[in-house]
């Protein structure tokens, strides 16, 4: 019987969890296609899971069309509780050495230094990827705000030290091994804020700075919804983030957080 050959493992895993998406999702979708050609071009794999919650305004009418010409593609649908509950789906299904969780109205920035910090993680002894982020408005991705990252870090114990005194990174430029990020997995109880815990937990675990590359660009942006659900949502938020902080031992005040989320959205709106 004639052999198939060695499987290969897609270098990267992509995650995005939708629920009535249809507005936003032709952009994301466009700049993952382009971040699989690129990949291709480098002789790496990528694996693409769309996680849907039961979408009924034509988000799946659009990842059928989108699946018929990129094979990458598996969806899986009818994903009950929530958005983090969609993401630990993806992160147990996924198959790639990295894994990156973009929602449905974020955007690949710049598909050419994404995949040259992806292709440099895996040749390499880097587990993680924090790059900073845009904020964007539509329509029109027009530019509001940005997050950038502070100075890279030279001595974990301080490094730490300002991690339990709240500094943190923003998720959409957050990218991992898959089985780090599978360590903690999401957990569901926090529906606002389960991605900040699971980073400032997988940060604090680490026991070398050289696990982690800083980027220096902007790899993704992110849109910015109106003041109406920031605000609820800074409402939302008090418990939950009172509650992580507490288990992690971060002295951070709610305030502190929600305070710069709102000057980084406001800094450059015009």
């Amino acid at each position: 019987m004639e052999s198939s050959g060695p499987v290969v493992q897609p270098a990267l895993t992509i995650v995005t969890p939708c629920l009535n998406v249809a507005a936003t999702l032709a952009d994301t979708l466009l700049s993952v296609s382009l971040v699989a050609t690129l990949l291709q071009q480098r002789g790496l794999e990528l694996d693409y899971l769309l996680i849907d919650g039961g979408s009924a305004d034509g988000t799946l009418a659009i990842i059928a069309d989108f699946c018929l010409s990129h094979p990458y593609v598996r969806v899986y649908t009818q994903i009950n509780g929530g958005p983090y509950a969609a993401m630990n789906v993806g992160l147990r299904k996924a198959k790639g050495v990295l894994t990156h969780i973009l929602n449905a109205d974020d955007l690949i920035w710049d598909p050419p230094a994404y995949v040259v910090q992806i292709e440099r993680a895996l040749f390499s002894n880097t587990d993680l990827i924090l790059s900073p982020i845009y904020y964007f408005k539509r329509p029109g991705h027009r530019l509001q705000a940005a997050w950038p990252l502070p100075a890279v870090p030279d001595d974990l114990q301080r490094w730490h030290c300002q991690i339990r005194n709240g500094l943190h990174y923003p998720h959409p430029g957050f990218i991992a091994r898959t089985l780090i990020y599978r360590t903690s997995g999401f957990d569901e109880r926090f529906t606002l804020s389960a991605d900040y815990k699971l980073m400032q937990s997988t940060l604090l675990a680490l026991s070398d700075l050289r696990q982690i590359a800083f980027s220096d660009q902007v790899l993704v942006a992110m849109a910015t919804g109106g003041l109406t659900a920031r605000w609820r949502s800074v409402l939302l938020g008090y418990f939950q983030l009172s509650a992580i902080n507490r288990e992690l031992a971060i002295s951070y005040p709610f305030w502190r957080r929600y305070g710069m989320k709102v000057l980084r959205r406001l800094r450059f709106c015009r």
